[in-house]
């Protein structure tokens, strides 16, 4: 992550910035946000956004460490237990608490690459690297991981039509147990 100036008008330019790119992040779909629209929104010049951004992808980038860096916060602590369904329960319970902005960020179809960037950050960092390691196929593990937390994003793009903690506790048993341990 970037080392931010204290100049108190860089923070506020920068919280501006940031404002204004949630509040179109709730509105539009990322390929229809410019940066015009988004300096717009936060008051300034194209030349003062470029003066910390490079693009709006670099932005972006920038939302998905900070998010990535906050996940593995939350369940570093399981991955070094070796605990997957401890993992993901963290997960769903982190992402069930996240804002609207970033729930649309993590589970809209239309920010799918967000989804993406964020999971390989989490999953590629060195906490994740050897929790896979301790396995004979680390990347079928990984892939099972990745697909596990998809559970969530479906859950919330269906409406939600079962109770959180519903959700949560079938997602565990099926990793601690597999199929077998919730089929009637």
């Amino acid at each position: 992550m970037r080392e931010r100036s204290k100049d108190l008008r860089v923070r506020r330019t920068l919280t501006a910035v940031r404002k204004a790119f949630n509040d179109l992040v709730l509105v539009r779909n990322y390929n229809e946000i410019s940066i015009t629209d988004l300096t717009e929104k936060a008051g300034i010049n194209r030349k003062t956004f470029y003066l910390h951004y490079a693009s709006l992808e670099d932005l972006v980038k920038e939302i998905e460490e900070e998010m990535a860096a906050d996940i593995l916060q939350n369940i570093g602590v399981y991955a070094k237990n070796l605990d997957l369904s401890g993992c993901i329960r963290c997960f769903y319970k982190y992402l069930e608490s996240c804002s609207k902005v970033q729930k649309k960020l993590m589970c809209d179809p239309h920010y799918e690459f967000f989804y993406n960037d964020v999971t390989s950050l989490v999953l590629d960092s060195d906490v994740f690297s050897q929790f896979f390691s301790k396995t004979p196929y680390p990347d079928i593990v990984r892939s099972y991981t990745k697909a596990i937390t998809a559970i969530y994003k479906d859950w919330l793009n269906e409406g939600k039509k079962t109770d959180f903690e519903v959700l949560n506790e079938t997602a565990g048993e099926l990793i601690e147990n597999g199929y077998n341990s919730i089929r009637k």
